[in-house]
């Protein structure tokens, strides 16, 4: 005989209506007890106070912060800060115009190698055009200048080797051993180049007038030759870095 199912005492129980409607009587009973009346109930952990909570959002971000700092390269300074550390400054004891001399000596060789100033018998005298253009791009930390023009009196005559070529202005190194900053705008200055070797007569009448004659021969010149140049400070306002890959053209300049 097949056991008889028992009846639950509850009959008007929604649950087990339900799933007697898909299940068998015995299905459903088994299913209603071990699913659904033996269920356990998980009861919610307390929830922490407001204040702990942030507590460790703060922490966690400290410690996410401080990783993150270690990874990443520490920041270039500002203007500000390089100020205050007087990193561009010259000290006192550089301030000495025999300091920057062999600086200065280095500068000729640079710039008659921009002239093309060969040795030989001054080929490429007088400078062409294209030669005396390759100054606009050329690097003026440790020429020697004087200033000729300008519209403070007081600046005329100032001489000495360029320490810092700045966008506005030239910080030269005189002859007693003084910093000074002469602005470019309103100002001319003038450098000189020396030719590297005894140039012929013919040659040296040209670039600095008639010369002397030395010896029987007299077809070489012995006295030291120069070439003479002048900068326009108007026209210069760049820094060192952004002349040499700029490109300068030929303008009229009515202030001229």
């Amino acid at each position: 005989m097949t056991p008889k199912t028992p009846t639950p005492k509850n009959t008007d129980n929604i649950a087990l209506s339900l799933l007697s409607r898909a299940h068998s009587p015995t299905t459903a009973n088994t299913i209603l007890t071990e699913k659904v009346n033996s269920r356990p109930v998980y009861l919610k952990p307390s929830e922490p106070s407001t204040n702990a909570q942030q507590t460790r959002r703060s922490q966690r971000a400290r410690k996410l912060l401080s990783s993150r700092k270690k990874k990443i390269k520490p920041p270039p300074l500002s203007a500000r800060q390089k100020r205050a550390l007087c990193i561009y400054e010259i000290p006192k004891a550089s301030q000495k115009y025999a300091v920057y001399e062999p600086l200065h000596g280095m500068w000729v060789g640079y710039i008659q190698e921009i002239l093309g100033l060969e040795e030989g018998g001054g080929k490429n005298l007088p400078v062409t055009g294209p030669a005396a253009a390759k100054l606009c791009s050329a690097d003026y930390h440790g020429a020697e200048l004087e200033v000729v023009r300008s519209r403070c009196v007081s600046r005329v005559g100032v001489r000495g080797i360029v320490v810092r070529d700045l966008r506005g202005v030239f910080e030269v190194v005189t002859k007693g051993d003084r910093v000074k900053v002469v602005p470019k705008e309103g100002t001319v200055f003038r450098f000189t180049v020396p030719i590297p070797m005894p140039i012929p007569i013919s040659m040296a009448e040209e670039v600095d007038g008639p010369a002397e004659k030395v010896g029987k021969g007299g077809t070489v010149e012995d006295a030291k030759k120069e070439l003479v140049f002048e900068l326009h400070g108007n026209q210069f306002m760049y820094r060192a870095a952004d002349r040499a890959n700029r490109k300068f053209k030929s303008h009229y300049l009515p202030d001229l």
